[in-house]
């Protein structure tokens, strides 16, 4: 595996058109991804909303004050009349022109539980918002490591398909040498040229994925299509198999998906609170002060007032709005229970899955490596054989091919069992990580 490491920082230095950047390692790979990628960005947004959204319900606890300045125009004006022996007179009640201005202040004493009940619904938001920015963390940290691996199996791939290609070439060589000394057939070069040309379209189509897999991991790290992906890294060595039941109870508990989920349920119990409190009472207070004119016993100069008092609402009748409520409470309630449940059959059929996967690619990179090392064998044989001119230069090919290809076999074990590893471990919730 080290080859591949030094084969791709080989290439990054020759790469002279592109821009040059630092070896990335799988860890290094995933932190880039989820510090820069816009979804991160839009799902912190939504906390911040979520804070806000806070911030707003909680204000009711607040004073709330106000300024406020009227004009009225008053006509006919109502005025009062009176006579005494030898006098009569009249005096008015208002003036024509009203002049207003004060401010005006209200504050909530309580309303039994309502805000506070709406407040532990808006804080509830900030926890789902929160825990949907961690699905989207994962979501991306897996999708990197995939990526990530996804390029390392087709540069040796790439490598593998060079390896066959110069094989043939030399084989190729052996053969119009032997046409021209009389010792081969035309058949032995034609069929060299088949071989080699076969050899060279697979390596076309594993330069043609291999050029798509760096350019989504290029997505994900928000890098140019100039830039040169160096990749330091291999696939990890397997190791022991955990426990099935361990690893459900696992990803019951600590899977972002679940946190979400029963937040969701915990809403629908705060929304069933706030319903069965929509009834209550509303005790406030209420004050304003200020300037006005119009007042006797002189109807032109402006004089300072002030109204202070306590109020008292209570819903005796709303049409059965408060009804409805409550029962779309209680609706939700039971869908948010609903869905709960369903994401935790989900998990432990996905763990289940994982697991079945991963005790499958262990079992599969087991043979490959018996492969690897028979195929070793039957190719030393061949190499004898061919030398003592036992066997024929097609035989031989076919040992070389053989080998080749267990030893791909064996790379794309290697890949199957990281991802189905990784696969297990998002399913049991665990953090990504190499």
């Amino acid at each position: 595996m080290h080859k591949f490491t030094s084969s791709a920082l080989l290439a990054l230095g020759l790469a002279g058109s592109a821009f040059a950047q630092e070896p990335l390692t799988l860890q290094q790979t995933i932190d880039r991804v989820v510090a820069h990628y816009p979804t991160l960005d839009a799902a912190q947004a939504e906390i911040e909303a979520a804070r806000a959204r806070t911030t707003q319900v909680a204000s009711a606890r607040l004073p709330q004050v106000g300024a406020g300045a009227s004009y009225n125009y008053i006509a006919p004006r109502p005025y009062v009349e009176f006579s005494l022996p030898g006098f009569s007179s009249s005096f008015y009640e208002t003036s024509s022109n009203v002049y207003q201005a004060g401010l005006n202040a209200r504050q909530l004493l309580t309303d039994f539980g309502q805000t506070d009940a709406m407040i532990k619904l808006a804080r509830n938001g900030e926890m789902s918002a929160a825990d949907a920015l961690e699905v989207a963390r994962t979501q991306l940290a897996y999708a990197a490591i995939q990526s990530f691996y996804g390029v390392i199996l087709l540069r040796e791939s790439v490598n593998v398909s060079d390896d066959e290609i110069k094989a043939l070439d030399e084989a190729l060589r052996i053969s119009n040498r032997k046409l021209s000394g009389g010792t081969a057939t035309k058949f032995d070069v034609l069929t060299t040229q088949v071989r080699l040309s076969n050899a060279q379209n697979v390596k076309t189509d594993t330069q043609a994925a291999l050029e798509k897999q760096e350019a989504q991991l290029r997505q994900l790290l928000g890098l140019g299509p100039e830039v040169t992906l160096a990749l330091v890294g291999e696939f990890p060595s397997p190791g022991e198999l955990p426990q099935l039941n361990a690893a459900i109870a696992a990803g019951l508990e600590n899977r972002p998906e679940m946190k979400v989920a029963r937040d969701a349920a915990h809403s629908a119990d705060l929304q069933l609170d706030i319903a069965a409190k929509a009834n209550r009472p509303v005790l406030a207070a209420a004050a304003s002060g200020g300037v006005q004119d119009g007042q006797l016993p002189n109807l032109y100069e402006n004089r300072g007032y002030i109204n202070a008092g306590v109020s008292v609402s209570v819903p005796l009748f709303t049409g059965q709005r408060i009804t409805g409520q409550r029962a779309e409470a209680r609706a939700g309630q039971r869908a948010a229970a609903a869905r709960v449940a369903d994401l935790d059959r989900r998990i432990a059929t996905e763990v289940s899955d994982a697991f079945a996967d991963l005790r499958a690619a262990v079992a599969r990179l087991q043979t490959a490596d018996v492969l690897v090392d028979q195929s070793a064998e039957a190719l030393a044989l061949a190499r004898s054989r061919y030398t003592n001119g036992v066997i024929t230069n097609f035989e031989l090919l076919d040992a070389q091919s053989a080998a080749r290809n267990a030893a791909l076999a064996r790379l794309q074990a290697r890949y199957n069992w990281t991802l189905a590893r990784q696969s297990l471990a998002r399913a049991s919730g665990e953090p990504a990580k190499p």
